[in-house]
């Protein structure tokens, strides 16, 4: 008797982190988002200083042409994740790249298991990528100077 409590218990145990641990790897309660920002400038030296939202902090980086920073996380209506963005010594812009609204704008994946938001960074600004409607690469936000 006490050999079959011990199967079961051990089964069970195992069962149970299964479960759990696949509940906590996918966004069962919420959607799944991608933040995904690339580096359209090849002169001069731009990049991320870091992203951070309530919960989380994403190091940045100096990012050569076309290579990009990106994370993905669980969202809900209170998600927000704002960046510090900077090109050279002398340009800078800090701004929200995700919240719910922007959110809404965002591409499905093609394994249509998460959302995908993509910002541009260019000599000119910071674009957001909208694809909802066909791709229309939308200017938000200018640089700063110091």
């Amino acid at each position: 008797m006490e050999k079959r409590f011990s199967f079961f218990f051990i089964f069970f145990t195992v069962f149970l982190y299964v479960i759990i641990s696949s509940v906590a790897d996918s966004c069962t309660l919420s959607n799944a988002y991608s933040v995904i920002i690339v580096n359209e400038v090849n002169s001069i030296r731009s990049g991320v200083g870091f992203c951070e939202s309530k919960d989380n902090r994403i190091d940045g980086k100096d990012l050569n042409y076309n290579e990009s920073l990106a994370w993905s996380f669980c969202a809900n209506q209170k998600t927000v994740f704002k960046c510090k963005f900077f090109m050279g010594g002398s340009k800078y812009q800090n701004f929200v790249v995700y919240d719910h609204t922007i959110g809404d704008q965002c591409e499905e994946s093609p394994k249509r298991d998460r959302w995908r938001c993509t910002w541009l960074i260019r000599n000119d600004g910071f674009y957001f990528v909208n694809r909802k409607n066909g791709r229309q690469d939308i200017k938000k936000y200018d640089w700063i100077t110091q």
